[in-house]
């Protein structure tokens, strides 16, 4: 990694990244990649602030485990392979973002313990299953998607959780963050522009389909 994330966000003169979104959404929170944390100076910040982190792949669920980060903060998207979600939940990892229904099936055929669970795009609901809680949605964007790309995905996840709420399923948030696995920060303007368009998409959606404002966490890293 070239670029530090410190350098990037938390020495510059505004402050940390999570304050300066802050200030246009108030409760907005903050996820950044596991591959991100092998950057010592991300690692020390996710750890110090509890910031979530996104783990995408095996590699990534090597390395949360490898320096410790705390099974709470972590979110898992399930992928094809079952074993990969028994390994995140034998380290105690709760909150799984899922694609298929299949996913779903495994954790409630292995969790020992209540699971939380974020649907992707192109899953508007689950079948009931249990000791699994759909709690929000996922939103893809591409690695070089505008500020209006981050605006489009906050309004399919809105349009998805009016659709959740009509089936029985209501979702009270929103996770969205970059299709890749990228450890590139955004700049100071991107952040700013980005977070602008997701507030304003998000206050226009509650808007047209009468929902109350979800909880929004958006990856920065």
């Amino acid at each position: 990694m070239t670029t530090s994330f410190v350098d990037a966000f938390a020495v510059a003169s505004y402050g940390d990244p999570v304050h300066r979104m802050r200030r246009v959404i108030p409760a907005v929170g903050c996820a950044v990649s596991a591959h991100a944390l092998v950057d010592r100076d991300v690692l020390l910040w996710v750890q110090r602030s509890a910031t979530t982190v996104l783990v995408l792949d095996d590699t990534g669920l090597d390395l949360v485990q490898s320096v410790s980060v705390r099974p709470n903060q972590v979110v898992f998207r399930a992928g094809d392979c079952p074993d990969s979600i028994r390994r995140a939940l034998h380290h105690g990892i709760t909150r799984f973002i899922v694609s298929r229904q299949e996913h779903v099936d495994h954790l409630a055929e292995c969790a020992q313990r209540t699971t939380f669970v974020y649907l992707a795009p192109g899953l508007p609901t689950v079948s009931r299953a249990r000791r699994i809680v759909v709690v929000g949605l996922h939103g893809d964007i591409d690695p070089d998607g505008t500020s209006v790309d981050w605006a489009d995905a906050a309004e399919r996840a809105l349009c998805r959780t009016a659709q959740a709420r009509t089936l029985g399923t209501p979702a009270h948030r929103i996770v969205l963050s970059r299709s890749a696995d990228t450890v590139v920060p955004f700049s100071v303007d991107r952040l700013d522009s980005i977070v602008h368009a997701v507030d304003e998409a998000l206050r226009q959606g509650c808007s047209r389909w009468r929902l109350a404002r979800p909880a929004v966490t958006i990856a920065v890293l």
